[in-house]
């Protein structure tokens, strides 16, 4: 649960006085993949993150706890603590939920674990719905997310210290 929080307070880098650094920028299609180096020089994520047209921001994060779905928008005032039901679909490749947690007044992050089926389908995948159980709902275009996860799993597999070496292949 720490470690969410900490996930979902590292995709808010617009902050100045936010602590660490991005490391190893890369972009392909919507999707901008980077390392995230903790202040100390330790390893806190990898993510890959895209933006909509209503600024909500859409990251995928690599940490020691698996994938990391988080969902960031200035303009929401969630309740803090609260829950609610995610379903993800990739095409016809996966249809699953997740709980999904309101970390903060403006992040609700889906914590997926090492879930190998999720991985392959986003990588594979052309389309990706996102539907919250209070009605919210997302069409993210993969386009570039081929690119964008190979960039990603190097990241991981080069600065995680943890193992799981090759997980996200």
């Amino acid at each position: 649960m720490r470690l969410v929080a900490i996930a979902a307070a590292l995709l808010l880098l617009a902050t100045p006085a936010f602590a660490g650094r991005r490391i190893d920028e890369y972009v392909s299609g919507y999707w901008t993949t980077y390392a995230y180096q903790n202040d100390d020089g330790s390893f806190g994520h990898c993510g890959m993150e895209t933006r909509f047209d209503n600024g909500m921001k859409l990251g995928i994060l690599l940490a020691d706890n698996g994938v990391n779905i988080v969902f960031l928008h200035n303009a929401w005032n969630l309740q803090v603590g609260g829950k609610s039901a995610l379903q993800i679909k990739i095409d016809r490749r996966y249809n699953n939920y997740s709980s999904l947690e309101f970390t903060d007044r403006d992040v609700m992050i889906a914590s997926l674990g090492f879930d190998p089926k999720f991985w392959s389908a986003f990588k594979a995948g052309l389309n990706m719905q996102l539907d919250v159980a209070d009605g919210r709902s997302w069409s993210v275009n993969l386009r570039g997310s081929n690119k964008a996860t190979q960039a990603l799993t190097v990241c991981y597999d080069l600065y995680s210290p943890n193992g799981r070496k090759g997980m996200f292949k």
